[in-house]
């Protein structure tokens, strides 16, 4: 069994190179990419809409049900698995992190945060955005490879994004509300995550305390910081286990494990299995834990 799932980097089709994003239907992906039922890890950002049918699709080993006006946001570093079976039809926006426009949410999104990443539409709503996509696709099938084209294409996306925040509110929300200690807390988090910082040393580079972190989470999430620093630490353990050939013990060194096994107790804990069940679990197995 090929237990490494593949690395997939935004590489538009060879008439759209250039371009900078792409759209096109799932069939078309389905039928044009080999190993779309196994585990990627995407360096992209992705839109999917469901258009037609039902079915599911898995995102961080969790299984999202997808029916018609179902949108489902998938960002760069996710490990992400098609199911082939039932098939559905959807829209797909793709675009590459540097496409993404700085005025526009995405930053402030994090594994197992407060802000979603599926909606369902309404029969209206569905329309409008579908009505969105076709136009990119539009300008997508006039892009020539010239600068001026690809400047526009850039700007498209932009207004595309903006819409799309103006009439699903949760996929950009209003975060001023939320406490700064927890928006600090999981923003450093993020940039130090291979150290596997305490909660204690990442308030104290914030200039808070540990009290004050710990009640901003619990507040915003329902779980203490503690928690949070381990789970996605967990997460992003498991996608390194199931997505990479990497050997167990480098990756427990990655994250500041100077003993295996603590790394295989800590993995046990939080994922259910020692390191090296993980890896060798399938997929399906792997995501239902």
């Amino acid at each position: 069994m090929d237990a490494v799932p593949v690395e997939v980097e935004y590489w538009p089709h060879s008439a759209h190179r250039g371009l900078p994003f792409e759209v096109l239907h799932r069939s078309e992906l389905v039928g044009r990419s080999a190993g779309l039922s196994r585990r990627q890890r995407v360096g992209f950002h992705q839109l999917i809409v469901c258009t037609e049918g039902a079915g599911t699709h898995w995102v961080d080993f969790e299984p999202h049900s997808i029916s018609t006006g179902a949108v489902l946001r998938i960002h760069p570093g996710q490990v992400q698995r098609f199911v082939p079976e039932p098939a559905f039809e959807a829209l797909m926006v793709v675009w590459p992190f540097e496409s993404h426009p700085a005025t526009v949410g995405g930053s402030l999104w994090y594994p197992g945060g407060t802000i979603p990443t599926r909606w369902h539409l309404d029969a209206h709503t569905l329309a409008r955005v579908v009505g969105w996509i076709d136009d990119l696709r539009d300008e997508q099938d006039r892009f020539d490879g010239s600068r001026q084209r690809a400047r526009l294409m850039g700007v498209l996306l932009h207004a595309f994004l903006i819409r799309l925040a103006i009439e699903i509110p949760d996929s950009e929300p209003d975060v001023s509300h939320l406490p700064p200690a927890y928006l600090g807390f999981r923003e450093l988090l993020e940039k130090r995550l291979a150290e596997r910082p305490s909660v204690t040393e990442i308030a104290h580079e914030l200039g808070y305390s540990t009290r004050t972190v710990d009640r901003a989470c619990q507040e915003v999430t329902g779980r203490t910081a503690k928690r949070l620093l381990d789970e996605r630490v967990a997460l992003e353990i498991r996608r390194l286990l199931t997505h990479t050939a990497r050997p167990v013990a480098h990756i427990g060194a990655d994250f500041g494990f100077t003993d295996p096994s603590n790394f295989s107790k800590f993995v046990k804990r939080h994922l259910g299995g020692s390191p090296g069940d993980i890896r060798r679990l399938p997929d399906e197995r792997t995501e239902k834990r």
